[in-house]
């Protein structure tokens, strides 16, 4: 019925008929080696043959033909597909049972194919000062790009991570919840053009593909599924990025949430997941370095800016020692002058000698 089909085509058309899960599609093609023929038998509507183990629908030739053109026509714009039987597809479907069987993906052709760890950040579309400030301070520490940032694009906290990630020299890849032939918002379409000159931009929907409720939230899953920790800045009790959170629980995935005020509508659902043991507390950028396993230096050695002076040098050690206090806890242990700690706490800061944490602590 229709000419030689590649397995990328034949992988297509078989996701065009319902009642194929992304886990039984695989088991189906496992099991059924001649895909071209299944088509042919599945257009036909002989699904009786499948019935007894898939509810398959049958699916006419028209629309079959009318979705290999789409297909065939978004290789012509240059989006590659990328199968689960090849390397570089990007899921593992042992940990990610409903990943899809067809990945589409805009970017660097050039990009290497080696894997680092891969750090996804999501939030409230309402990002606050608090938040902006987290995003800001942890790329401020990790400036060595030992890993990799992906996000969904969105408004808020998802965009603006990938932002500074990118100006700070990071990889950064997108999932987008449509076709890779727009940009969902379309403001955000010159921040994806340039995070695509190092990265990907992913999709499970083929062009023409338009976005919708439904689609954001399978597009979460997509985001918890691909990445080796997901870290939660800012959120509400309910909303997107509590999804994510949800699906990265599901794969095993390391969850970590940052803590904020009790009356702050966007840190509720945070706090809520730390309270629930559901994801671990993020206490500083080290939190998430420790879960990718990679580690961040010193952008430059303290003793080469610390002045030599003993007040200063007392600060210092106590930090050191306890690794995080807050400006109360310094006071006490120092026996200086509040006046005196607070200032030489702002010149240390601005010297690049300490970090001043978002919950007001400071550290080394």
């Amino acid at each position: 019925m229709f000419s030689k089909l590649s397995t990328n085509e034949s992988l297509f058309l078989l996701s065009q008929f319902s009642g194929l899960s992304p886990k039984n599609l695989r088991e189906f093609v496992l099991l059924n080696t001649d895909n071209q023929k299944t088509i042919d038998f599945l257009i036909n509507g002989e699904t009786i043959k499948y019935s007894s183990v898939y509810k398959i629908n049958p699916f006419d030739k028209i629309k079959c033909l009318k979705a290999l053109e789409i297909f065939r026509k978004q290789e012509k714009m240059g989006v590659k597909t990328i199968s689960y039987l090849n390397k570089e597809y990007p899921f593992n479907p042992n940990k990610m049972s409903d990943a899809p069987v067809l990945i589409y993906r805009t970017g660097n052709a050039a990009a290497s194919d080696r894997r680092l760890p891969l750090l996804a950040i999501v939030g409230t579309r309402k990002m606050t000062a608090y938040g902006k400030a987290q995003i800001d301070q942890f790329f401020k520490i990790a400036h060595e790009p030992n890993f990799e940032v992906i996000s969904g694009l969105a408004y808020g906290i998802d965009s603006y991570a990938q932002s500074v990630a990118s100006n700070s020299g990071f990889t950064v890849h997108s999932v987008l919840a449509h076709g890779l032939d727009y940009t969902y918002p379309k403001s955000h379409l010159t921040l994806r053009k340039g995070l695509e000159r190092k990265g990907f931009t992913f999709s499970e929907y083929p062009i023409q593909s338009l976005a919708h409720k439904g689609r954001f939230l399978a597009r979460n899953r997509l985001i918890a599924g691909i990445a080796d920790v997901v870290w939660v800045v800012e959120s509400a009790e309910r909303g997107g990025s509590l999804v994510t959170a949800n699906f990265a629980k599901d794969y095993n995935s390391h969850l970590v949430a940052s803590p904020g005020e009790i009356q702050q509508e966007t840190s509720q659902g945070c706090n809520r997941l730390i309270a629930n043991h559901s994801a671990s507390l993020y206490e500083r950028p080290e939190t998430i370095a420790t879960h990718l396993g990679v580690h961040f230096p010193l952008k430059q050695a303290f003793s080469k800016k610390l002045p030599k002076d003993s007040k200063t040098i007392k600060i210092y050690e106590l930090l050191k020692f306890h690794q995080k206090l807050y400006p109360s806890q310094i006071i006490q242990l120092s026996r200086l002058e509040k006046d005196t700690v607070l200032e030489l706490l702002l010149k240390m800061h601005l010297d690049d000698q300490v970090v001043h944490n978002p919950d007001n602590s400071y550290s080394i």
